[in-house]
């Protein structure tokens, strides 16, 4: 079984890219991200079957039964056609099942966790089928690297699902600094998403091979580009690849996109809303992100402008200052100048890497080697 480790970019889509998966006869995969924080990594190092899989269900309960409090934020509560259903998967079936697999005493970490998989899928329910994949959604960087070093998986690859670097910066920002009114999106956060999309491919490619999956392209391309990927991980290719399930029902987007969308658009529009930036911040992200745009042949969406630099405070920076001042965060207040000039030191001309870039699933020009 070849382990594919999931790795959101900017609001890219990797919940959306997972739930294709849902209904693979050949991929094992959970009904949503794995947070891979010293929680996780001391249930793996628990003695007993039972012990880790009764740990595994109080720290993921939203797999269990999706009206729990982290399965709400997916709307994982509001599924199927007429966003009135939600899933339940037998807890006693999945203890069983796990202390059935894990019949020995010593195992290897990456065994507990495709055995985790593999009980999940016998409680909700799957048919017997050679499982190929384990598709897991580690979510961040920072998750994916304690992955890595956590459980050291062998046979791995890192799937990077991308969108149009400018939309990648654009759509964090309108949708975080929106959602509950902005209290969770400060210097910090805006600092998060920056470097996600400036150094995020990079900060992959030291722990294993990458594969970038573009968003855009699995709206406008889907079949070709999913048949590429089936071609490249040797799965079949599925009905279920056009369709956005969770456990077999239609799901319809997470909260913060304030939108009920399900599954493919073909006439899917990358829009950047200039609301949250200044021209000159467009221009100058742009000319930083250039080799990106042009190697993934994203559109050049502004006048290109060369602006090594950019000083002045950047519309969406003033908007996230603003914020910390209406939640009276003192520490975030605080944090300001800090990371406003770790912005200036570290995303500028003369700091962007320029290593050779991964190869997009479904690109129609041959990987640069």
């Amino acid at each position: 079984v070849k382990t594919l480790l999931l790795v959101a970019g900017g609001r890219g889509g990797s919940d959306f890219f997972r739930s294709l998966f849902d209904g693979h006869s050949q991929v094992l995969t959970f009904p949503g991200y794995l947070s891979i924080n010293k929680d996780f990594q001391e249930m793996l190092n628990l003695n007993f079957p039972d012990q880790i899989s009764k740990r595994f269900i109080s720290l993921y309960p939203n797999f269990f039964n999706s009206k729990a409090y982290w399965g709400r934020f997916e709307r994982h509560h509001r599924l199927g056609e007429k966003r009135n259903k939600f899933f339940k998967v037998n807890k006693k079936k999945f203890i069983k099942s796990f202390l059935k697999l894990t019949n020995k005493k010593k195992i290897s970490k990456i065994d507990i966790v495709k055995n985790l998989h593999i009980a999940y899928s016998i409680a909700k329910g799957d048919k017997k089928c050679e499982k190929k994949i384990l598709f897991i959604h580690t979510h961040l960087v920072s998750w994916t690297k304690e992955f890595v070093k956590t459980v050291n998986p062998k046979d791995t690859s890192i799937i990077h699902i991308i969108r149009h670097p400018l939309a990648s910066i654009n759509s964090p920002i309108r949708a975080w600094l929106t959602f509950q009114n902005g209290d969770s999106f400060f210097p910090k956060e805006l600092h998060f998403q920056l470097d996600l999309v400036f150094n995020g491919i990079f900060d992959l490619m030291k722990l294993k091979k990458v594969y970038i999956m573009q968003y855009e392209k699995l709206h406008w391309e889907n079949e070709y580009v999913m048949r590429k990927f089936c071609k490249i991980f040797k799965i079949k290719y599925e009905k279920c690849l056009k369709s956005s399930t969770q456990l077999g029902l239609k799901w319809w987007g997470d909260k913060a996109s304030k939108k009920w969308i399900s599954g493919l658009n073909k006439n899917f529009k990358i829009n950047i809303d200039k609301y949250y930036f200044f021209n000159r911040d467009l221009e100058f992200f742009q000319f930083l992100m250039s080799r990106i745009i042009k190697y993934y042949n994203y559109d050049f969406m502004f006048p290109r402008r060369k602006i090594y630099f950019n000083f002045l405070p950047m519309k969406c920076e003033l908007l996230v200052w603003k914020n910390s001042f209406k939640h009276l965060k003192l520490k975030q207040i605080f944090s300001i100048p800090i990371f406003y000039l770790i912005r200036i030191f570290l995303f500028n001309k003369f700091t962007i890497q320029n290593k050779k870039l991964p190869y997009s699933i479904g690109s129609r020009k041959r990987m640069v080697k």
